[in-house]
């Protein structure tokens, strides 16, 4: 099974945003990062974790634990419901997603376990802040 964690870096809130995906299978390690727009952070969370999804699938992977620092996808996740009506769009996208995997788990984890992604993240964000700075 599948390992992969994914997380989102902001520059304001609402601003620029970077999501980040570690995928980890048996045989590789693939991670890539992408800019999600301009949102707040926490829609950035759920269009990381969407991207991570994407990436996995094309990536033939079918069967994954997805590691989240968002208690809120999480319990989303567990629910199958989502509240607030920025996400739903997200939401329902990850569900038609969840039908590319035979089994699909997402598990809350502390943010100090997430670091990778994080840093990730973070560092995609540097990088389209320094070559999108205003002159």
């Amino acid at each position: 099974m599948a390992k992969i964690y994914f997380d989102a870096a902001t520059s304001g809130n609402p601003g620029p945003s970077v999501g980040a995906a570690v995928i980890i299978t048996e045989t590789e390690r693939k991670i890539e990062t992408t800019y999600l727009g301009e949102m707040d952070n926490h829609t950035a969370e759920w269009a990381a974790f969407k991207f991570a999804l994407e990436l996995a699938s094309r990536h033939q992977v079918d069967n994954a634990l997805v590691y989240t620092d968002s208690k809120l996808i999480e319990d989303s996740m567990q629910s199958e419901s989502v509240k607030n009506p920025l996400f739903r769009p997200y939401f329902e996208q990850i569900q038609q997603l969840e039908s590319h995997f035979l089994l699909l788990f997402v598990k809350w984890i502390p943010r100090k376990s997430n670091r990778e992604a994080n840093h990730y993240a973070q560092q995609g964000l540097f990088q389209y802040l320094k070559s999108n700075k205003k002159r």
